[in-house]
């Protein structure tokens, strides 16, 4: 059949209407594809991060670069929680946030952290969206900045603990505290070998807070011996041998801990000498020696000693001091304890001799035997000297004396 010239157009116009209704229609379709696209691009880069995850936490963080032991990488200035602008976002910021995400998502199929974590900041900055936090986390973790990560991981864990996220928060954040614990006392001994003694000792402290293992104990009771602060490097020294094993302790705590202690008591009894309080002195000077016998101690205990009157340990303490002490050491302090010991020792006799046999004590007795036999002397002559009253036996005058 042969179609006339009238049919032939409007079957032509037909089939261009009906091509131009089909292209408004596919062009309309992948408008909302697009759409919907980027509204689960997040989720959709949050799979890929997924993928990316270890698949047990047991293998543990990837190594970090050189030069993140200090933290001073551009990556982790980057990761820290972003802040996100205030009000409802809207189109403009909702554009940013796909641009954001699309560099983000380039970035870090590239390995290229540092600028996926700028991307990152940029979307939530503009649009505040858990998912960005994670993903965030993963950057950072996969990138070496652990520290970092792990407080990002804690941020997405306690704005909701119930779904994947959180699952996955929760496998990494302690394999992270180990190996960030492991990192900050690295940190630390660095720090302290350039005597940056109050940094080493923030860093020993957190890295036994993440992870309380007894060798971050002990490091930090090292760093505050090194710098004298005696009774806090006690606490920790104590706190070392309390946490660890027997077996696993480190033989050089306990001699470092009972050197701290004689020290502490050292201190003490200086302090006690300049007051005048010398049985204190004494008692703070025998602690250190119990803590640490060092002769030296005895020396001190002994003058200590004999300012408070306490003769006896002053000669006990004298003695020790010349039995312990080579003839070459101490060479002041044996001349003076020569010295004072004999004194010192006839003292001490003398006051454990018998009262009766004590010079003194005849003396002052002779001295009173003198007073009575002139008194009484004194009483007979009165008496001789006062008149007979009368009408009074004789055997009564004595009492019935005259006044």
């Amino acid at each position: 059949m042969h179609e006339n010239h009238t049919q032939k157009v409007l079957r032509n116009k037909h089939g261009a209407s009906q091509r131009s209704v089909g292209r408004a229609v596919y062009e309309k379709t992948m408008a909302a594809c697009v759409r919907v696209a980027c509204l689960l691009l997040l989720t959709a880069w949050g799979t890929r991060a997924f993928a990316a995850v270890p698949s047990t936490p047991a293998e543990g963080p990837e190594p970090a670069p050189a030069g993140a032991v200090l933290g001073t990488t551009p990556l982790d200035d980057l990761c820290v929680r972003p802040k996100a602008k205030p009000g409802t976002p809207d189109k403009a910021a909702q554009k940013l946030q796909r641009s954001a995400l699309t560099q983000a998502e380039k970035a870090y199929e590239q390995n290229n952290y540092v600028e996926a974590a700028r991307a990152l900041q940029q979307a939530y900055e503009a649009v505040p969206q858990r998912e960005i936090l994670f993903n965030l986390a993963q950057s950072c973790r996969e990138g070496g900045a652990l520290l970092a990560s792990l407080t990002l991981y804690q941020a997405v864990l306690a704005e909701n603990a119930n779904d994947s996220f959180a699952a996955e928060c929760r496998r990494h954040i302690p394999a992270l505290k180990v190996v960030g614990a492991a990192r900050l006392s690295d940190q630390a001994q660095t720090l302290a070998a350039s005597h940056q003694f109050d940094q080493a000792i923030q860093r020993d402290e957190a890295a036994y807070k993440l992870d309380p293992k007894p060798i971050y104990v002990l490091r930090l009771a090292e760093t505050l011996r090194k710098t004298e602060r005696t009774q806090d490097a006690i606490l920790a020294y104590e706190r070392y041998l309390t946490v660890a094993s027997t077996a696993d302790r480190d033989p050089a705590a306990l001699g470092h801990l009972a050197h701290l202690r004689a020290v502490q008591e050292e201190a003490r009894a200086g302090d006690h000498t300049r007051a005048g309080e010398h049985t204190q002195a004494m008692s703070a000077w025998q602690a250190a020696y119990r803590s640490e016998p060092k002769p030296i101690y005895t020396f001190q205990t002994a003058q200590s000693a004999e300012k408070a009157g306490v003769l006896s340990e002053a000669v006990a303490s004298y003695q020790r001091f010349l039995r312990d002490t080579p003839p070459t050491d101490h060479i002041t302090e044996r001349t003076q304890a020569e010295s004072r010991l004999p004194k010192l020792e006839a003292e001490l006799k003398d006051q454990k001799r018998p009262i009766y046999k004590r010079w003194w004590f005849w003396a002052a007795v002779g001295a009173g035997a003198a007073v009575a036999a002139g008194s009484i002397a004194a009483g007979v002559i009165a008496g001789q000297s006062q008149s007979v009253l009368p009408g009074v036996p004789m055997e009564n005058q004595r009492v019935l004396q005259k006044p």
